[in-house]
Protein backbone atom coordinates (compact mmCIF):
# COMPACT_ATOMS: atom_id res chain seq x y z
CA UNK A 1 0.00 0.00 0.00
CA UNK A 2 1.44 3.42 -0.92
CA UNK A 3 2.33 5.65 1.96
CA UNK A 4 -0.16 8.38 2.70
CA UNK A 5 1.13 11.87 1.82
CA UNK A 6 2.32 13.84 4.82
CA UNK A 7 0.39 17.12 4.98
CA UNK A 8 2.10 18.41 8.10
CA UNK A 9 4.61 20.44 6.08
CA UNK A 10 1.71 22.28 4.44
CA UNK A 11 0.51 23.76 7.72
CA UNK A 12 2.41 26.95 6.98
CA UNK A 13 1.18 27.13 3.38
CA UNK A 14 -2.53 26.49 3.83
CA UNK A 15 -3.25 29.35 6.27
CA UNK A 16 -1.31 31.76 4.06
CA UNK A 17 -3.34 30.67 1.06
CA UNK A 18 -6.52 30.94 3.16
CA UNK A 19 -5.75 34.54 4.14
CA UNK A 20 -4.68 35.46 0.61
CA UNK A 21 -7.78 33.92 -0.98
CA UNK A 22 -10.25 35.48 1.46
CA UNK A 23 -8.39 38.77 1.29
CA UNK A 24 -8.72 38.76 -2.49
CA UNK A 25 -12.49 38.16 -2.23
CA UNK A 26 -12.88 40.93 0.34
CA UNK A 27 -10.77 43.37 -1.68
CA UNK A 28 -13.14 42.99 -4.64
CA UNK A 29 -16.25 43.65 -2.59
CA UNK A 30 -15.28 46.05 0.23
CA UNK A 31 -17.11 49.37 0.53
CA UNK A 32 -14.99 52.21 -0.91
CA UNK A 33 -16.39 54.76 1.53
CA UNK A 34 -19.24 55.28 3.98
CA UNK A 35 -22.01 52.70 3.60
CA UNK A 36 -25.25 51.70 5.32
CA UNK A 37 -25.32 48.16 3.93
CA UNK A 38 -24.89 44.97 5.97
CA UNK A 39 -26.38 46.52 9.12
CA UNK A 40 -23.78 49.31 9.19
CA UNK A 41 -26.12 52.21 9.99
CA UNK A 42 -23.82 53.14 12.90
CA UNK A 43 -20.78 53.55 10.65
CA UNK A 44 -20.82 57.35 10.62
CA UNK A 45 -20.94 57.46 14.42
CA UNK A 46 -18.10 54.96 14.87
CA UNK A 47 -15.86 56.55 12.24
CA UNK A 48 -16.39 60.05 13.62
CA UNK A 49 -15.99 59.07 17.26
CA UNK A 50 -12.69 57.33 16.46
CA UNK A 51 -11.45 60.22 14.31
CA UNK A 52 -12.29 62.97 16.82
CA UNK A 53 -11.34 61.20 20.04
CA UNK A 54 -15.02 60.97 20.90
CA UNK A 55 -17.27 58.45 22.58
CA UNK A 56 -19.52 56.32 20.38
CA UNK A 57 -23.09 55.24 21.10
CA UNK A 58 -23.66 52.83 24.00
CA UNK A 59 -21.77 50.89 25.15
CA UNK A 60 -18.94 53.16 24.04
CA UNK A 61 -16.74 50.50 22.34
CA UNK A 62 -13.40 51.76 23.70
CA UNK A 63 -11.28 48.98 22.18
CA UNK A 64 -12.81 49.41 18.75
CA UNK A 65 -12.32 53.19 18.79
CA UNK A 66 -8.63 52.83 19.64
CA UNK A 67 -7.91 50.25 16.93
CA UNK A 68 -10.06 52.06 14.37
CA UNK A 69 -8.10 55.25 14.92
CA UNK A 70 -4.92 53.38 14.08
CA UNK A 71 -6.40 52.18 10.78
CA UNK A 72 -7.61 55.69 9.99
CA UNK A 73 -4.01 56.85 9.87
CA UNK A 74 -3.19 54.54 6.96
CA UNK A 75 -2.52 56.31 3.63
CA UNK A 76 -5.27 54.43 1.76
CA UNK A 77 -8.49 55.76 0.30
CA UNK A 78 -10.73 57.99 2.37
CA UNK A 79 -11.10 57.72 6.13
CA UNK A 80 -14.28 55.63 5.85
CA UNK A 81 -12.53 53.09 3.62
CA UNK A 82 -9.65 52.81 6.08
CA UNK A 83 -12.11 52.08 8.87
CA UNK A 84 -13.89 49.51 6.69
CA UNK A 85 -10.49 47.89 6.21
CA UNK A 86 -10.33 47.15 9.94
CA UNK A 87 -13.28 44.77 9.58
CA UNK A 88 -11.65 42.94 6.68
CA UNK A 89 -8.39 42.49 8.58
CA UNK A 90 -10.21 41.28 11.71
CA UNK A 91 -12.13 38.68 9.69
CA UNK A 92 -8.95 37.46 8.00
CA UNK A 93 -7.22 37.07 11.39
CA UNK A 94 -10.28 35.23 12.73
CA UNK A 95 -10.17 32.75 9.85
CA UNK A 96 -6.43 32.31 10.39
CA UNK A 97 -6.87 31.65 14.14
CA UNK A 98 -9.79 29.32 13.46
CA UNK A 99 -7.51 27.30 11.19
CA UNK A 100 -4.75 27.18 13.81
CA UNK A 101 -7.22 26.27 16.54
CA UNK A 102 -8.73 23.41 14.54
CA UNK A 103 -5.34 22.05 13.50
CA UNK A 104 -4.39 21.93 17.17
CA UNK A 105 -7.63 20.22 18.18
CA UNK A 106 -7.58 17.73 15.28
CA UNK A 107 -3.88 16.93 15.57
CA UNK A 108 -4.56 13.22 15.79
CA UNK A 109 -6.02 13.22 12.28
CA UNK A 110 -3.67 13.01 9.30
CA UNK A 111 -5.84 15.40 7.25
CA UNK A 112 -6.19 17.99 10.01
CA UNK A 113 -4.67 20.82 7.91
CA UNK A 114 -7.06 20.23 5.00
CA UNK A 115 -10.09 19.86 7.28
CA UNK A 116 -9.19 23.01 9.17
CA UNK A 117 -8.63 24.90 5.93
CA UNK A 118 -12.05 23.96 4.57
CA UNK A 119 -13.84 24.86 7.80
CA UNK A 120 -12.07 28.23 8.08
CA UNK A 121 -12.77 28.92 4.41
CA UNK A 122 -16.46 28.12 4.90
CA UNK A 123 -16.56 30.57 7.79
CA UNK A 124 -14.83 33.35 5.84
CA UNK A 125 -17.16 32.88 2.86
CA UNK A 126 -20.38 32.68 4.88
CA UNK A 127 -22.49 35.57 3.51
CA UNK A 128 -23.02 37.29 6.83
CA UNK A 129 -19.38 36.97 7.87
CA UNK A 130 -18.27 38.20 4.46
CA UNK A 131 -20.65 41.15 4.62
CA UNK A 132 -19.39 42.23 8.03
CA UNK A 133 -15.82 42.15 6.69
CA UNK A 134 -16.66 44.92 4.23
CA UNK A 135 -18.15 47.68 6.37
CA UNK A 136 -17.50 49.74 9.47
CA UNK A 137 -19.02 47.93 12.44
CA UNK A 138 -17.80 46.35 15.66
CA UNK A 139 -18.86 42.79 14.82
CA UNK A 140 -15.87 41.62 12.79
CA UNK A 141 -13.65 42.55 15.74
CA UNK A 142 -16.21 40.89 18.02
CA UNK A 143 -15.85 37.66 16.04
CA UNK A 144 -12.07 37.83 16.33
CA UNK A 145 -12.25 38.31 20.09
CA UNK A 146 -14.73 35.44 20.49
CA UNK A 147 -12.27 33.25 18.59
CA UNK A 148 -9.50 34.36 20.95
CA UNK A 149 -11.68 33.55 23.98
CA UNK A 150 -12.35 30.03 22.73
CA UNK A 151 -8.70 29.53 21.77
CA UNK A 152 -7.23 30.71 25.07
CA UNK A 153 -9.79 28.83 27.16
CA UNK A 154 -8.97 25.58 25.36
CA UNK A 155 -5.18 25.76 25.66
CA UNK A 156 -3.79 23.18 28.03
CA UNK A 157 -1.48 23.42 31.02
CA UNK A 158 1.20 26.08 31.35
CA UNK A 159 1.00 27.21 27.72
CA UNK A 160 -0.87 30.29 28.89
CA UNK A 161 -1.21 31.99 32.27
CA UNK A 162 -4.63 31.89 33.90
CA UNK A 163 -4.72 35.66 34.27
CA UNK A 164 -4.08 35.96 30.52
CA UNK A 165 -7.17 33.84 29.84
CA UNK A 166 -9.18 36.27 31.94
CA UNK A 167 -7.52 39.27 30.30
CA UNK A 168 -8.65 38.11 26.85
CA UNK A 169 -12.23 37.69 28.07
CA UNK A 170 -12.18 41.11 29.73
CA UNK A 171 -10.76 42.86 26.68
CA UNK A 172 -13.41 41.17 24.50
CA UNK A 173 -16.12 42.81 26.60
CA UNK A 174 -14.62 46.26 25.96
CA UNK A 175 -15.38 45.87 22.28
CA UNK A 176 -18.91 44.52 22.72
CA UNK A 177 -20.58 43.95 26.05
CA UNK A 178 -22.32 40.76 24.88
CA UNK A 179 -18.93 39.10 25.39
CA UNK A 180 -19.97 38.71 29.04
CA UNK A 181 -21.96 35.74 27.74
CA UNK A 182 -18.62 33.93 27.66
CA UNK A 183 -17.58 34.84 31.22
CA UNK A 184 -19.11 31.74 32.93
CA UNK A 185 -16.58 29.61 31.04
CA UNK A 186 -13.91 31.08 33.31
CA UNK A 187 -15.43 29.17 36.23
CA UNK A 188 -14.78 25.90 34.38
CA UNK A 189 -11.56 24.02 33.95
CA UNK A 190 -10.45 23.34 30.40
CA UNK A 191 -9.04 19.99 31.50
CA UNK A 192 -9.15 17.67 34.50
CA UNK A 193 -11.78 18.77 37.03
CA UNK A 194 -15.06 20.28 35.85
CA UNK A 195 -14.72 23.45 37.91
CA UNK A 196 -11.64 25.61 38.16
CA UNK A 197 -9.95 25.81 41.53
CA UNK A 198 -10.41 28.92 43.66
CA UNK A 199 -6.88 30.15 42.95
CA UNK A 200 -7.30 29.62 39.19
CA UNK A 201 -10.64 31.41 39.19
CA UNK A 202 -9.16 34.30 41.17
CA UNK A 203 -6.31 34.74 38.69
CA UNK A 204 -8.72 34.64 35.80
CA UNK A 205 -10.99 37.18 37.50
CA UNK A 206 -8.01 39.47 38.02
CA UNK A 207 -7.30 39.26 34.30
CA UNK A 208 -10.93 40.10 33.50
CA UNK A 209 -10.75 43.18 35.72
CA UNK A 210 -7.56 44.31 33.97
CA UNK A 211 -9.20 43.89 30.58
CA UNK A 212 -12.38 45.71 31.59
CA UNK A 213 -10.32 48.63 32.86
CA UNK A 214 -10.11 49.78 29.25
CA UNK A 215 -13.60 51.22 29.80
CA UNK A 216 -11.91 53.83 31.98
CA UNK A 217 -10.62 55.42 28.78
CA UNK A 218 -14.16 56.60 28.06
CA UNK A 219 -14.30 59.21 30.88
CA UNK A 220 -10.91 60.47 29.74
CA UNK A 221 -12.12 60.86 26.17
CA UNK A 222 -15.33 62.50 27.34
CA UNK A 223 -13.49 65.00 29.53
CA UNK A 224 -12.10 66.71 26.41
CA UNK A 225 -15.63 67.56 25.20
CA UNK A 226 -15.36 65.88 21.78
CA UNK A 227 -18.12 66.62 19.26
CA UNK A 228 -19.50 63.08 19.68
CA UNK A 229 -19.83 62.45 23.39
CA UNK A 230 -22.61 59.99 24.12
CA UNK A 231 -23.72 60.09 27.73
CA UNK A 232 -20.89 62.42 28.80
CA UNK A 233 -19.04 59.56 30.51
CA UNK A 234 -16.89 62.03 32.44
CA UNK A 235 -19.69 62.01 35.03
CA UNK A 236 -20.40 58.89 37.07
CA UNK A 237 -24.05 58.77 36.04
CA UNK A 238 -23.17 59.28 32.40
CA UNK A 239 -20.53 56.55 32.54
CA UNK A 240 -22.95 53.93 33.86
CA UNK A 241 -25.69 55.08 31.47
CA UNK A 242 -23.29 54.59 28.57
CA UNK A 243 -21.54 51.36 29.54
CA UNK A 244 -24.75 49.81 30.87
CA UNK A 245 -26.46 50.38 27.53
CA UNK A 246 -29.52 51.88 29.18
CA UNK A 247 -30.63 53.39 25.87
CA UNK A 248 -31.29 49.87 24.59
CA UNK A 249 -32.59 48.19 27.75
CA UNK A 250 -36.11 48.09 26.31
CA UNK A 251 -34.89 45.80 23.52
CA UNK A 252 -33.99 43.05 25.96
CA UNK A 253 -36.51 40.21 26.34
CA UNK A 254 -39.38 42.34 25.03
CA UNK A 255 -40.45 39.99 22.24
CA UNK A 256 -43.51 37.80 22.64
CA UNK A 257 -43.07 34.05 22.73
CA UNK A 258 -44.76 33.85 19.33
CA UNK A 259 -42.17 36.20 17.82
CA UNK A 260 -39.31 34.31 19.46
CA UNK A 261 -40.61 31.02 18.09
CA UNK A 262 -40.94 32.59 14.64
CA UNK A 263 -37.35 33.82 14.79
CA UNK A 264 -36.17 30.40 15.91
CA UNK A 265 -37.89 28.85 12.90
CA UNK A 266 -36.25 31.35 10.54
CA UNK A 267 -32.85 30.45 11.98
CA UNK A 268 -32.91 27.24 9.94
CA UNK A 269 -33.10 29.28 6.75
CA UNK A 270 -30.30 31.52 7.93
CA UNK A 271 -28.12 28.49 8.64
CA UNK A 272 -28.70 27.12 5.16
CA UNK A 273 -27.84 30.51 3.69
CA UNK A 274 -24.51 30.59 5.54
CA UNK A 275 -23.29 27.03 5.06
CA UNK A 276 -25.65 25.44 2.47
CA UNK A 277 -27.76 22.37 3.20
CA UNK A 278 -24.84 19.99 2.87
CA UNK A 279 -22.65 22.07 5.18
CA UNK A 280 -25.47 22.36 7.73
CA UNK A 281 -25.84 18.57 7.85
CA UNK A 282 -22.10 18.06 8.31
CA UNK A 283 -21.98 20.67 11.09
CA UNK A 284 -24.93 19.16 12.95
CA UNK A 285 -23.35 15.74 12.63
CA UNK A 286 -20.06 17.14 13.94
CA UNK A 287 -21.83 18.59 16.97
CA UNK A 288 -23.21 15.22 17.99
CA UNK A 289 -20.11 13.18 17.05
CA UNK A 290 -17.05 13.08 19.26
CA UNK A 291 -15.28 16.42 19.71
CA UNK A 292 -13.14 16.75 22.81
CA UNK A 293 -14.55 18.52 25.86
CA UNK A 294 -12.12 21.39 25.32
CA UNK A 295 -13.86 22.00 22.00
CA UNK A 296 -17.40 20.98 22.87
CA UNK A 297 -17.95 23.16 25.94
CA UNK A 298 -16.88 26.58 24.60
CA UNK A 299 -18.37 26.09 21.13
CA UNK A 300 -21.76 24.88 22.41
CA UNK A 301 -21.83 27.60 25.06
CA UNK A 302 -21.06 30.28 22.50
CA UNK A 303 -23.45 28.88 19.90
CA UNK A 304 -26.45 28.37 22.15
CA UNK A 305 -26.32 31.52 24.27
CA UNK A 306 -25.58 33.90 21.42
CA UNK A 307 -28.42 32.28 19.49
CA UNK A 308 -30.79 32.79 22.43
CA UNK A 309 -29.69 36.40 22.78
CA UNK A 310 -30.11 37.13 19.07
CA UNK A 311 -33.61 35.70 18.77
CA UNK A 312 -34.82 37.46 21.94
CA UNK A 313 -33.29 40.90 21.24
CA UNK A 314 -36.00 43.15 19.84
CA UNK A 315 -34.16 45.15 17.19
CA UNK A 316 -34.18 45.13 13.40
CA UNK A 317 -30.48 44.23 13.30
CA UNK A 318 -30.48 41.43 15.86
CA UNK A 319 -28.99 39.14 13.21
CA UNK A 320 -25.58 40.69 13.87
CA UNK A 321 -25.46 38.85 17.20
CA UNK A 322 -25.44 35.53 15.34
CA UNK A 323 -21.85 35.95 14.16
CA UNK A 324 -20.43 33.92 17.10
CA UNK A 325 -23.00 31.23 16.26
CA UNK A 326 -21.58 30.95 12.73
CA UNK A 327 -18.12 30.75 14.27
CA UNK A 328 -19.15 27.90 16.57
CA UNK A 329 -20.80 26.12 13.66
CA UNK A 330 -17.55 26.25 11.68
CA UNK A 331 -15.90 24.30 14.52
CA UNK A 332 -18.62 21.65 14.40
CA UNK A 333 -18.28 21.58 10.63
CA UNK A 334 -14.63 20.58 11.00
CA UNK A 335 -15.49 17.72 13.36
CA UNK A 336 -18.25 16.49 11.09
CA UNK A 337 -15.91 16.47 8.13
CA UNK A 338 -13.28 14.65 10.19
CA UNK A 339 -15.73 11.89 11.07
CA UNK A 340 -16.91 11.53 7.49
CA UNK A 341 -13.35 11.24 6.19
CA UNK A 342 -12.59 8.71 8.92
CA UNK A 343 -15.14 6.38 7.30
CA UNK A 344 -12.64 6.03 4.46
CA UNK A 345 -9.53 5.72 6.61
CA UNK A 346 -7.93 3.19 4.28
CA UNK A 347 -8.74 5.05 1.06
CA UNK A 348 -6.44 8.03 1.12
CA UNK A 349 -7.01 9.14 -2.47
CA UNK A 350 -10.76 9.20 -1.85
CA UNK A 351 -10.31 11.34 1.26
CA UNK A 352 -8.22 13.87 -0.64
CA UNK A 353 -10.73 13.81 -3.50
CA UNK A 354 -13.57 14.63 -1.10
CA UNK A 355 -11.62 17.59 0.27
CA UNK A 356 -10.85 18.76 -3.26
CA UNK A 357 -14.50 18.50 -4.28
CA UNK A 358 -15.57 20.54 -1.24
CA UNK A 359 -13.05 23.23 -2.12
CA UNK A 360 -14.28 23.33 -5.73
CA UNK A 361 -17.88 23.55 -4.47
CA UNK A 362 -16.88 26.55 -2.36
CA UNK A 363 -15.32 28.17 -5.42
CA UNK A 364 -18.43 27.61 -7.51
CA UNK A 365 -20.59 29.18 -4.79
CA UNK A 366 -18.62 32.44 -4.72
CA UNK A 367 -20.15 34.05 -7.86
CA UNK A 368 -23.67 33.55 -6.49
CA UNK A 369 -22.68 35.28 -3.25
CA UNK A 370 -21.21 38.37 -4.91
CA UNK A 371 -24.55 40.04 -5.59
CA UNK A 372 -25.62 39.71 -1.96
CA UNK A 373 -22.38 40.89 -0.33
CA UNK A 374 -20.73 43.23 -2.85
CA UNK A 375 -20.67 46.87 -1.72
CA UNK A 376 -17.77 47.98 -3.89
CA UNK A 377 -20.11 50.22 -5.89
CA UNK A 378 -22.39 51.27 -3.05
CA UNK A 379 -22.41 55.07 -2.93
CA UNK A 380 -25.85 55.58 -1.39
CA UNK A 381 -24.55 57.03 1.87
CA UNK A 382 -21.92 59.15 0.18
CA UNK A 383 -24.48 60.46 -2.31
CA UNK A 384 -26.84 61.33 0.54
CA UNK A 385 -24.12 63.36 2.24
CA UNK A 386 -23.15 65.11 -0.99
CA UNK A 387 -26.74 65.98 -1.86
CA UNK A 388 -27.52 67.20 1.64
CA UNK A 389 -24.55 69.53 2.02
CA UNK A 390 -25.41 71.04 -1.36
CA UNK A 391 -29.13 71.74 -0.87
CA UNK A 392 -29.27 72.80 2.79
CA UNK A 393 -29.34 76.63 3.08
CA UNK A 394 -26.55 78.31 4.97
CA UNK A 395 -26.83 78.64 8.76
CA UNK A 396 -29.74 76.19 8.87
CA UNK A 397 -31.19 74.33 11.79
CA UNK A 398 -31.31 70.77 10.45
CA UNK A 399 -33.53 68.37 12.37
CA UNK A 400 -32.66 64.77 11.51
CA UNK A 401 -34.37 61.48 12.28
CA UNK A 402 -32.90 58.05 11.46
CA UNK A 403 -29.54 56.62 12.48
CA UNK A 404 -28.21 56.42 8.94
CA UNK A 405 -28.96 60.08 8.26
CA UNK A 406 -27.85 61.45 11.64
CA UNK A 407 -24.55 59.58 11.75
CA UNK A 408 -23.76 60.29 8.10
CA UNK A 409 -24.13 64.03 8.66
CA UNK A 410 -21.98 63.77 11.80
CA UNK A 411 -19.39 62.09 9.59
CA UNK A 412 -19.61 64.91 7.04
CA UNK A 413 -19.36 67.66 9.62
CA UNK A 414 -17.11 66.32 12.39
CA UNK A 415 -14.79 64.11 10.30
CA UNK A 416 -14.75 65.75 6.86
CA UNK A 417 -15.37 69.26 8.26
CA UNK A 418 -18.06 70.03 5.70
CA UNK A 419 -20.76 72.63 6.20
CA UNK A 420 -19.80 73.75 9.69
CA UNK A 421 -22.41 76.49 9.39
CA UNK A 422 -25.40 74.18 9.75
CA UNK A 423 -26.53 72.85 13.13
CA UNK A 424 -27.37 69.13 12.96
CA UNK A 425 -29.96 68.24 15.59
CA UNK A 426 -30.84 64.62 16.31
CA UNK A 427 -34.49 64.87 17.31
CA UNK A 428 -34.57 61.63 19.25
CA UNK A 429 -31.71 62.71 21.52
CA UNK A 430 -33.07 66.14 22.50
CA UNK A 431 -34.49 64.98 25.89
CA UNK A 432 -31.02 63.94 27.13
CA UNK A 433 -29.03 66.50 29.13
CA UNK A 434 -25.71 65.22 27.78
CA UNK A 435 -26.92 65.83 24.22
CA UNK A 436 -28.12 69.32 25.06
CA UNK A 437 -24.63 70.04 26.39
CA UNK A 438 -23.13 68.68 23.17
CA UNK A 439 -25.31 71.01 21.10
CA UNK A 440 -24.14 74.00 23.13
CA UNK A 441 -20.52 72.92 22.77
CA UNK A 442 -20.65 72.05 19.06
CA UNK A 443 -22.79 75.00 17.97
CA UNK A 444 -21.84 77.89 20.20
CA UNK A 445 -23.69 80.27 17.85
CA UNK A 446 -27.07 78.63 18.69
CA UNK A 447 -29.40 79.74 21.43
CA UNK A 448 -30.19 76.60 23.40
CA UNK A 449 -32.82 77.24 26.09
CA UNK A 450 -32.07 75.89 29.56
CA UNK A 451 -35.36 74.05 30.04
CA UNK A 452 -36.18 70.84 31.85
CA UNK A 453 -37.00 68.85 28.71
CA UNK A 454 -35.71 70.48 25.53
CA UNK A 455 -38.04 70.14 22.58
CA UNK A 456 -37.84 70.98 18.93
CA UNK A 457 -40.22 73.91 19.39
CA UNK A 458 -37.91 75.43 22.04
CA UNK A 459 -35.00 75.53 19.60
CA UNK A 460 -37.20 76.99 16.87
CA UNK A 461 -38.46 79.75 19.14
CA UNK A 462 -34.96 80.59 20.39
CA UNK A 463 -33.48 80.80 16.86
CA UNK A 464 -36.20 82.45 14.74
CA UNK A 465 -33.88 83.85 12.06
CA UNK A 466 -32.40 80.56 10.96
CA UNK A 467 -33.64 78.47 8.02
CA UNK A 468 -35.22 75.21 9.12
CA UNK A 469 -34.80 71.86 7.38
CA UNK A 470 -36.09 68.39 8.19
CA UNK A 471 -34.46 65.13 7.17
CA UNK A 472 -36.37 61.96 7.93
CA UNK A 473 -35.67 58.34 7.11
CA UNK A 474 -36.36 57.58 3.42
CA UNK A 475 -38.00 60.99 2.93
CA UNK A 476 -36.98 63.97 0.79
CA UNK A 477 -35.22 66.87 2.49
CA UNK A 478 -37.76 69.52 3.51
CA UNK A 479 -36.73 73.13 4.07
CA UNK A 480 -39.63 75.21 5.33
CA UNK A 481 -37.99 78.63 5.39
CA UNK A 482 -35.12 80.51 3.76
CA UNK A 483 -32.82 83.19 5.14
Amino acid sequence: MPAFPDFSYKRDMLPLFLVFFLGFCYSLTIAPSLTWTHFSADAGDLISAAATGGVAHPTGYPLYLIIARGFQLLPLGDIAFRTNLLSAVCTLITAFLLYKYLVHQLNDHSLAPLISFLAALAYGLAPFVWGQALVTEVYALHGLLMMLCVYTWSLEGPKIGEWVRGLVFGIAATNHLTAVIMFPLLALQAEGKIFASTSVFFRRSLGVACGLSLYLSLPIRASFDPPINWGNASTLGGFFWLVGGQLYRSYLFSLSWANIFQRLQSFAGLLLNQYTGFGALIGIYGLISSPSRRVLIPSIWMGIFFLLFAISYNSYDSLVYLLPVWLAFAVWLAYGLQDILSLFSNRYILQISICALLFVAALFRIPSLFSSVDVSKDFQARNFVGRTVQVIPRDSLVFVDGNEQIFSLWYAQYTLHQRLDMAIIAEGLLPYKWYQESIRHNYAYLNVPAVGTLQLSDLLAANPDRPICYIMHDQPIICVSDP
